[in-house]
């Protein structure tokens, strides 16, 4: 992802950008205003997917049903004790004893964005979903399903067979149930709370960056 400003107000602008480390273009004029070019991948940093990720006939981002997304009642599954490199299963989640009823966003907390995001160690020992996970809350009739990690097995940093394969994305986009990825500050929030998942409205895309926050009672 890049963000750059590519006009500034003017000189004395340009050279507060500068002390603050923000990334101006070399040839940024001074034209009396400032503006900025976001160039970014639909799947880095926090994001929602829809169907048509996986699905060839899947519906994009700008049909999801934003009811499964907005003020919904989320739970969180607490697995942040998983080490390095650890997968979650489907176990690790019955474990933690919430059980999230139909129409519930299950929000699966590793804090693994918090700990090692921006490092290399973030996608190199990323913490991961095994399959049995989408199986787990697809079966529980969640609306959607949150995470703060990778929702695959790392296809990168080992060798998959063909079922396991986008086996999580592929589960849950076919049941309608949308992911919402990388999350963030989930230390910061109580176990139950209200999740609002506002994806970009890209039309026909596979899926958008998303701010997402959380609304405690």
């Amino acid at each position: 992802m890049t963000v750059q400003a590519v006009t500034v107000v003017d000189g004395d602008q340009r050279a507060r950008l500068a002390r603050e480390g923000v990334d101006v273009i070399a040839d940024a004029p001074a034209v009396g205003h400032m503006d900025t070019v976001l160039t970014l991948n639909t799947h880095i940093g926090t994001h929602i997917d829809a169907p048509r990720h996986f699905l060839a006939d899947g519906g994009p981002v700008d049909e999801l049903p934003l009811n499964r997304l907005v003020m919904r009642d989320a739970v969180v599954l607490d697995v942040s004790g998983k080490p390095a490199g650890a997968g979650i299963s489907g176990d690790d989640l019955e474990g933690t004893g919430v059980i999230p009823a139909p129409g519930q966003i299950a929000v699966i907390k590793t804090l693994w964005t918090d700990r090692a995001w921006g490092r290399p160690e973030f996608w190199n020992e990323t913490i991961h979903l095994e399959p049995s996970v989408s199986e787990w809350t697809a079966a529980r009739g969640v609306a959607a399903v949150a995470m703060d990690c990778f929702p695959e097995k790392p296809f990168w940093r080992m060798t998959l067979a063909p079922a396991e394969r986008g086996a999580n994305h592929k589960r849950w986009l076919r049941a309608g149930i949308p992911m919402i990825q990388l999350l963030t500050n989930l230390g910061d929030i109580a176990g139950r709370f209200k999740l609002v998942a506002l994806p970009l409205r890209l039309r026909g895309m596979d899926g958008a960056p998303a701010r997402v926050v959380g609304v405690e009672d």
